[in-house]
């Protein structure tokens, strides 16, 4: 009887990390830092958790193979574990067996090497030997240290995504059943040193190949060898992997402003939507920010104005006060994120009112009487196109057209308080400061 054993509380404590971990980058393969490891007592057979070789295979052969993985204190550049794990090949019978780490279950039925009896397999039936996804990702991106006495040799990462069957990567090349593939990403890469070398690391990003038949996304099963080419290579290669992560294509989208006219000095808040993966783990990078800005008066970005920042993976707001600058009605708000660099769509128009000194501008219209109480009297120049009222917290409440140099605007429905009047001459205005009397 095989047996695995390993702590509760280290695996409810993984757990726990990984369920924050997938809420922050979505679905992802369990223990892919591959920082915790169990064993099976009686062979002493230690393998990272949810991933397997030889050690577990299943098929007539299987007794014959040895895990042919192992822990390795060796980790990729700025990586925050200690672990990664090492494959490496061996010889079973005269023959080379690949060293192979899946996360899905092994299968060895077959005395050749490319025999369609040898295959890494999802297995639905066992959680530890397959892996669920609820959506596909765009790449995988992984750390790799290939050693090799080969300058030509290559190792081989691939991941299929596939629907719900117990899918196969056969050594023949071949894969089963058909019907069931939905992506692939994959790759062959020579070595980063020489066999028994140093342990010089590679950052991998291998985009997924969307190509069906399924659209049905339910598993990932992943395969790492010594060689892309069952039987091949040398038995004094090794090939290291660490800091595994499927990335989703992040988006960035600013949510609706709850007003669009702004006095300076006023309070605002932008808020966002951020999806995808964002500040990976496993690039060594600074965590990412959002960041809102403000236009100039014509609507360009080329200087924006910095209004916040929030440092963030994950959607949220940002709250701040609008500048002193000149007022306007042509600026535009965005976010932008600085790790994956993107600017987020719904941009908006603002309009930016100043009521800090309303002198200058009093010389072209005038009001009374003020205070009112029900319509009030503007006088305007010949120019003039249209009367807007403000609260203090520059929402439009009112809009009228100017018919002429003399208009009332009836203002009976609003409550008492202070409110702000302008006067639109086209590109300029006048602004009132007026008072609804009880």
């Amino acid at each position: 009887m095989k047996r695995f054993f390993t702590s509760i509380p280290t695996l409810l404590f993984w757990g726990l990390i990984s369920h924050n971990l997938n809420a922050q980058y979505g679905p992802q393969i369990e223990n892919r830092d591959f920082e915790q490891w169990t064993s099976r007592d009686e062979l002493s057979v230690s393998e990272p958790v949810h991933w397997h070789s030889g050690g577990t295979a299943t098929g007539t052969f299987s007794g014959f193979l040895s895990s042919q993985i192992e822990l390795s204190p060796q980790v990729r550049p700025g990586s925050n574990g200690i672990k990664s794990v090492r494959i490496y090949p061996s010889s079973v019978l005269g023959i080379t067996a690949n060293g192979n780490l899946t996360n899905g279950r092994m299968n060895a039925g077959s005395m050749s090497a490319t025999g369609t009896g040898n295959y890494n397999y999802t297995q639905r039936a066992q959680n530890a030997f397959n892996s669920p996804v609820s959506q596909l990702p765009d790449s995988v991106t992984v750390w790799v240290c290939f050693r090799s006495q080969s300058v030509s040799d290559k190792a081989q990462v691939k991941a299929v995504v596939h629907g719900d069957a117990d899918y196969r990567l056969i050594a023949d090349g071949t894969e089963a059943p058909a019907n069931m593939h939905v992506a692939t990403a994959a790759l062959s890469f020579t070595r980063t040193s020489s066999a028994g070398g140093s342990y010089n690391w590679r950052r991998l990003s291998i985009p997924f190949n969307n190509n069906g038949p399924c659209t049905d996304v339910r598993y990932i099963l992943m395969t790492a060898t010594t060689n892309e080419t069952p039987g091949s290579g040398n038995t004094s290669d090794d090939l290291f992997i660490d800091d595994l992560l499927l990335v989703y294509n992040p988006t960035l989208v600013m949510g609706q402003l709850s007003t669009t006219q702004f006095n300076i000095g006023s309070s605002i808040t932008i808020p966002f939507t951020l999806t995808g993966t964002m500040s990976p783990d496993n690039l060594n990078a600074s965590a990412n920010q959002v960041i809102a800005q403000l236009s100039d008066a014509n609507g360009n970005f080329n200087n924006p104005t910095e209004l916040g920042r929030m440092t963030t993976n994950t959607s949220g707001s940002i709250t701040a006060q609008i500048p002193n600058v000149t007022a306007g009605s042509g600026y535009r708000v965005r976010v932008v994120s600085t790790n994956y660099p993107m600017v987020g769509g719904n941009i908006q128009n603002v309009s930016i009112i100043d009521t800090t000194d309303l002198g200058e501008h009093l010389v072209s219209s005038s009001v009374f009487p003020n205070p009112f109480t029900g319509s009030l009297t503007v006088t305007t120049g010949n120019k003039a196109q249209s009367l807007k009222v403000f609260d203090m917290f520059g929402r439009l409440l009112k809009k009228q057209m100017v018919l002429g140099t003399r208009n009332e605007i009836d203002l009976s429905e609003f409550s008492a308080g202070v409110y702000l009047l302008q006067v639109d001459y086209g590109e300029s205005r006048s602004l009132h400061r007026i008072i609804k009397a009880e």
